[in-house]
């Protein structure tokens, strides 16, 4: 199978092919470009030409779509599995990047009639591969726990970057408060 009819299954929220990008070490590479593809699809919708924001953009994307995976395997794993869930965050990697694919529709956001409808669209087609991507690389039976999945991952990821804010802010402030040496520290 090409990589274009992947992008295709995984638009069109083909179960079978989020189960088998699942048990398929191989397709992380593809899913990975998939987050970068449709940042720089976005990008050039967003804010056009502009090199700096569009690597700034990818380098982003593929962050946030690591650091998801992690939060999404931590709450999957731990918090709310099912009794067959088996999943690590590789499978997590691999169905999430693909469930990036539906925002690379972007592009017909400048089309007359239908361009109104389609971030809308990008956006409810993103959670739906979102939610199927969890289920599938969960092991879920049901829909609606790799929902409260998502949900969780997403607070538990808020909580931590709040945090992880709320600390580097602490110490920026204290080294930017912090009181220069007037005389040299060693006898010079």
């Amino acid at each position: 199978m090409s990589y274009a009819e992947r992008l295709y299954k995984a638009i069109t929220l083909n179960v079978e092919f989020y189960e088998s990008v699942e048990a398929d070490k191989s397709l992380t590479r593809q899913a990975m470009m998939t987050v970068a593809l449709v940042s720089v699809v976005q990008g050039f919708v967003v804010a056009g030409i502009a090199p700096i924001a569009l690597a700034q953009g990818v380098l982003g994307s593929i962050i946030r779509w690591f650091i998801w995976a992690f939060f999404i395997a931590f709450v999957g794993t731990r918090i709310l599995p099912e009794p067959e869930t088996e999943s690590d965050t590789g499978e997590l990697l691999r169905t999430l990047g693909f469930a990036y694919a539906p925002g690379l529709l972007i592009v017909f956001k400048f089309l007359p009639i239908i361009g109104v409808f389609i971030d809308p669209l990008v956006v409810i087609l993103q959670l739906a591969a979102m939610t199927v991507a969890v289920r599938q690389a969960l092991d879920f039976t049901s829909t609606v726990r790799a929902v409260g999945v998502c949900i969780v991952a997403n607070v538990v990821m808020l909580i931590a970057l709040s945090l992880f804010i709320l600390f580097t802010s602490f110490f920026v402030g204290v080294a930017e408060s912090a009181i220069a040496p007037t005389a040299p520290l060693m006898g010079v």
